[in-house]
């Protein structure tokens, strides 16, 4: 009853200590390091540590005059931070008790002083007093503990103190719990979860390990933990002997080798062991019938009674079977008059115990209400710390309520990190800081790397009064493994990892945790984020560069376009025994943006809806893959893909790829991907790139920002996530539209807490805000009905909440779409086939000015418009001239398609048709790499059919006389502005064959009159640089020559050298130039016959001898004769 009274009194203190410390800890005060000079030092053993002259010199701190009343240590000891935010821990660094030695007594620090501390391991014990047994923790981030040294003349630093000597006491004590564990962290058994396993054995070794505890108190017994993990087929176990006696037998279960089970099965078991000897050794040998099994230890954790006796220069020691109400007496034997103790229960508050000494034995009294720990030491023990050097000045308690935004930086990528702050409040007027991981480590878990520290700065912020705090980015790629065991490791910014270590389901990485900010926060029991994460998974400074330069090229001009208005829903087949699930769930979520959300375009790719091909690789369908590059090249808001997938792209059938991610130029329409399928953008394994990091980090295109997934999922939950993310992309909060943090902050917290949804990351930056076109476009005049081949105008505005937007000018992107059909997919593998809505068939599309804020624009109705009567939509974008452009979007869909006009204007002519590969300059014949645009002009007096309802009147490309697999290139071509009879046609293909090959162009206008043209071309590979078609017109010639030469290094800054010599081989003219073109023909370089001064050179043969080199360093040449004319 006592007992429990007293530690009732202690939890009383502990509670209104961390209630006073709360009531601080949120407030706006300076951190210590703020001002005057700082030095930090570290150790990784517990002990005694001495600092001498010497040591303070290579510190670099000044020791002229240094007064030894102005020397102070800061540091906050062992261990790591507690996870549960309620749980205690210092709220700055906290000044350490020391003690000096003035060899003088002079209180100057000389040569000859130095200082004592007591220093600490980075690992822990922690008594558990159900099993009454010690336990230990590793710390997992950290192989040391710093400490801050510096000197400052306000005031005296704290000393160690004598503690009051206590009388009469009750028992004494002459024995003490001692412990040792063995731990290497040398193998993370699915590069996942934080629980590293040592060393491994099959079953044709065992392996020993020696424990020594002298002076052993052989009739307590010694508590012998094992912790162990096997990978076998079949049963195993693992046998544990201590000095040859068997002690136990751990059994561990088999191993099913399916794809979401247990790599490795681990087991543990504790036993005591009657030792006779002070040194144990403990052999542990394994054992499986499976000849391909491995296991592997965890750890080796012994608890043993030792005698209170000396041996060596120092002792720890503690009795957690004394405690009790009263006073005991302590009993070191073999002890003499030059050991100190000291009770370092409070490491920060040390105390020295008075002591006596007699009969070789030393004495000291102390209450045995609570566990103490002590240190029993000579002037032999002292360890000498590391030296880590100055720290710089800083001050992130002092941080403004007013930061929206906080971006934790690698000191690597400090420079596009604070361009990225400052782009940020120059745009969106947010409020941010840049802080690195180690200036947070510094003033939240003294100076050593801590996940939980990230999250205490945060939270920090985000308690305070009148707090603004809403983002934080982690700049910086992260790593399962933050200790750099790992080759070339990524550990930039540290992630949290489950405990979990073994099981690919059960096992996550997650960022979620540096938004758990609430009170009972930080174990994941029921939390909820309160704050937008994203992570940029930059490893080097040109990855992060290429991060920012998205963010600021998605706000810039050349990005505004109506790709805005578009969202994508992709969606795999039924592999195995899928069925349609993941197709009925993507058009699931296309519905409700469909029914909800007018103003978005909605485009489908389901694997389902194309034929597949079999391959000795399996099947594989290069249409999806083309459907996918081709979207992917025109822009959309949103990517969203529900299906199987991989860190090495989606799908069984590899209807998305690496090559093909990393092949992407969409850098003006850069979508957010929102990937529902497993381990995409596994972003912490660092001897893998993942397919989304890929996406991200595509220099020239790919996302601007994806939430994806880390590690394996279900579809199901991911389908609820997939929803709630959904329903909250287009939701204003208070008037605005949702930056990338609030979505995924809400997303989160709507979707509940399951394990599953831990597993989608925020790859990208939470401050963005997507492209949500700003105003709104309305149509003025009254619609009726459209009627085939009649003539059509349509009349709209730009408004915003007062009314139409006068001052806007620019132009409007129009697309006016047939009625809603109903398609269904071809019921390929496991699925049936299924019905789904569409709404892409296009009637017209085209631009028109705007002026101050009205247009209007014509059209004929094409005659292949499904006759029947229902609601058709026009789309709407706009976008507005300024340099610092806005833009607009609309939709309208009250009024009807159907019928046939009447007083028709009939047209009989075809269209006449210009078409090029890639630009305008190119001539038939030339070359291109494997990735040409089918560039075409059209015109026609009435306009181009691109409704495309499947009779034989789709705009075609057939490549190479393969009628029966033609290119539809309806959603490709777009009118001119203002002008419906004249238009364009951009059309990529993908990893044509090296080659010659013919393309013919098949387009119909409005009253389905066809035209065809044909080119011929020739595919190069890219790797090998090919000049060709080098030729001059005219030649021969008298006056003026022009040279021209094809090449396959587009988008290349190329030098082109040309030096013109005489048939006798002297130069008489030279030309250089740099050329940059997205084409595949430089010229005309222009020569009239005259050499380097003016000259009007002789008729003869000349010889131009061209050189090119590229940016990324190839070269190539080539002649031709040129004959000059008298």
């Amino acid at each position: 009853m006592i007992h429990n009274f007293a530690a009732m009194k202690k939890y009383i203190f502990l509670t209104l200590s961390y209630v006073l410390i709360s009531v601080n800890l949120f407030g706006q005060y300076n951190s210590v390091l703020s001002s005057g000079k700082w030095f930090k030092i570290s150790t990784n053993k517990t002990g005694i540590y001495k600092l001498d002259y010497s040591s303070i010199l290579s510190l670099g701190m000044g020791v002229n005059d240094l007064q030894i009343s102005s020397i102070k240590l800061y540091g906050n000891g062992a261990g790591m931070l507690p996870k549960l935010n309620s749980d205690f821990r210092h709220n700055d660094l906290v000044e350490n008790a020391i003690n000096i030695y003035d060899s003088n007594n002079n209180g100057v620090f000389e040569n000859g002083d130095y200082i004592l501390f007591y220093g600490q391991s980075p690992h822990t014990w922690k008594y558990d007093a159900q099993s009454s047994l010690f336990k230990h923790e590793t710390h997992l981030f950290s192989d040391a503990v710093n400490y801050f040294i510096t000197t400052d003349s306000q005031y005296d630093g704290i000393r160690i103190e004598q503690k009051e000597a206590l009388q009469n006491p009750t028992k004494t004590i002459t024995s003490f719990n001692a412990f040792s564990f063995h731990e290497l962290e040398l193998e993370n058994l699915i590069n996942s979860g934080r629980e590293w396993f040592g060393e491994r054995f099959d079953s044709q070794n065992g392996q020993s390990f020696d424990f020594s505890f002298p002076n052993l108190e052989m009739t307590f017994p010694v508590s012998v933990k094992t912790s162990v993990a096997a990978r076998s087929l079949n049963p195993s176990s693992f046998l544990v002997s201590v000095n040859s006696d068997p002690l136990q037998a751990i059994s561990v279960q088999n191993i099913v080798t399916t794809y979401a089970s247990e790599y490795a099965n681990t087991s543990s078991k504790t036993s005591v062991y009657m030792a006779s000897s002070s040194n144990l050794t403990i052999d542990i040998e394994y054992s499986s019938s499976d000849n391909g099994a491995f296991s592997w230890l965890n750890y080796i954790e012994v608890n043993a009674k030792r005698k209170l006796k000396m041996s060596g220069n120092y002792l720890l020691f503690r009795d957690a079977d004394s405690i009790e109400n009263g006073v005991a007496s302590f009993e070191l034997s073999n002890a003499n008059i030059g050991i100190s103790v000291w009770d370092v229960t409070d490491p920060t508050s040390v105390v020295e115990m008075q002591t006596s000494i007699n009969d070789n034995k030393l004495f000291f009294n102390d209450s045995v209400n609570e566990l103490h720990e002590y240190i029993a030491f000579n002037s032999s023990a002292y360890l000498t710390p590391s030296i880590l050097g100055e720290v710089t000045n800083q001050n992130l308690h002092n941080t403004s309520v007013d930061v929206e935004y906080v971006i934790v930086s690698h000191p690597n990528f400090l420079v596009p990190a604070e361009r990225l702050a400052d782009f940020h409040q120059e745009k969106d007027d947010i409020s941010s800081i840049v802080v690195t991981p180690n200036q947070i480590y510094n003033e939240f878990s003294s100076g050593v790397q801590d996940v939980s520290a990230i999250r205490d700065f945060l939270r920090f912020l985000y308690k305070r009064t009148n707090s603004k705090l809403k983002y934080v980015l982690l700049f910086g790629d992260g790593s399962y493994d933050p200790k750099n065991r790992v080759t070339d490791n990524t550990n930039f910014i540290p992630t949290y990892q489950s405990l979990n270590s073994t099981h690919p389901i059960y096992s996550y990485v997650t960022d979620d945790y540096f938004g758990l900010l609430d009170d009972n926060e930080g174990e994941f029991n029921n939390d909820l984020v309160d704050i937008g994460i994203g992570r940029f998974p930059a490893s080097s400074l040109s990855q992060a560069n290429v991060l920012v330069d998205k963010v600021q090229r998605y706000y810039a001009k050349e990005s505004f376009g109506s790709w805005r208005n578009d969202i994508v829903f992709i969606a795999d087949d039924g592999d195995a025994k899928d069925g349609n699930t993941h197709m009925w769930q993507a058009d699931s979520l296309a519905n409700i943006v469909a029914d909800n959300y007018k103003n978005i375009n909605i485009n489908k790719i389901y694997l389902d809806n194309y034929l597949q091909e079999s391959t000795p690789g399996g099947p594989r369908s290069a249409a999806t893959n083309n459907a996918i590059n081709n979207r992917i090249d025109k822009g959309a808001l949103l990517i969203n893909y529900s299906g199987h997938g991989g860190p090495l792209g989606w799908t069984a059938e590899r209807i998305l790829e690496l090559d093909q991610i990393n092949a992407w130029d969409n850098g003006n329409n850069l979508p957010l991907f929102m990937t529902a399928t497993c381990k995409f953008s596994y972003f912490d394994n660092p001897e893998q790139t993942s397919a989304g990091e890929y996406v991200l980090l595509n220099p020239i295109g790919g996302a601007i920002a994806l939430l994806s997934t880390t590690r394996l999922v279900y579809s199901s939950p991911n389908y609820n996530l997939n929803t709630k993310f959904i329903n909250n992309l287009f939701e204003k909060i208070d008037g605005k539209f949702p930056r990338l943090g609030d979505v995924f902050k809400q997303t989160k917290v709507l979707s509940g807490t399951s394990l599953n949804n831990r597993n989608f990351t925020l790859l990208g930056d939470p401050a963005l805000c997507l492209a949500y076109p700003e105003y709104l476009v309305k149509t003025t005049n009254s619609l009726d009905t459209l009627k085939a081949l009649g003539l059509v105008t349509i009349e709209g505005e730009i408004t915003d909440q007062n009314g139409v937007l006068s001052t806007f000018d620019g132009t409007v992107y129009p697309t006016v779409y047939d009625k809603e059909i109903i398609r269904t997919t071809l019921g390929q593998e496991s699925c049936t086939p299924m019905p789904y809505r569409d709404q892409n068939n296009i009637i017209y599309k085209g631009a028109a000015s705007v002026v101050e804020g009205k247009f209007s624009f014509s059209f004929v109705v094409p005659k292949d418009i499904a006759y029947n009567y229902g609601a058709g939509k026009v789309s709407y974008y706009a976008v507005s001239d300024d340099q610092d452009p806005v833009d607009a979007g609309g939709s309208d869909e009250d009024f009807v398609i159907g019928g046939t006009a009447k007083d028709i204007a009939y047209d009989y002519d075809q269209a006449e048709l210009d078409i090029y590969m890639n630009t305008r300059s190119f001539s038939d014949g030339g070359i291109t790499d494997e990735n040409p645009v089918l560039l075409a002009d059209i015109f026609d007096f009435s306009g181009v059919n691109t409704v495309g309802n499947g009779i034989g009147h789709d705009i075609t490309a057939i490549l190479d006389g393969n009628t029966s697999v033609p290119y539809i290139l309806n959603d490709f071509y777009e009118a001119n502005k203002d002008d419906y009879t004249r238009g364009v046609i951009n059309f990529p293909f993908y990893n044509l064959a090296n080659g010659e090959h013919t393309l013919t162009l098949k387009v119909w206008d409005v009253f389905n009159n066809s035209a065809e043209a044909t080119i011929t071309f020739v595919v190069v590979d890219d790797n090998q640089f090919t000049i060709s078609d080098y030729k001059t017109y005219p030649n021969p010639f008298s006056n003026s020559t022009d040279i021209y030469f094809q090449h396959n290094k587009p988008n290349q800054n190329l030098n082109v050298f040309m030096e013109i010599y005489s048939i006798t081989g002297t130069l008489v003219k030279k030309h250089e130039e740099s050329y940059i073109d997205n084409g595949y023909r430089i010229g005309p370089i222009k020569w009239d016959g005259r050499d380097e001064y003016g000259g009007k050179l002789s008729a003869g043969i000349y010889i131009a001898k061209l050189g090119v080199s590229s940016s990324d360093g190839d070269f190539t040449s080539k002649s031709i004769r040129i004959i000059l004319l008298p």
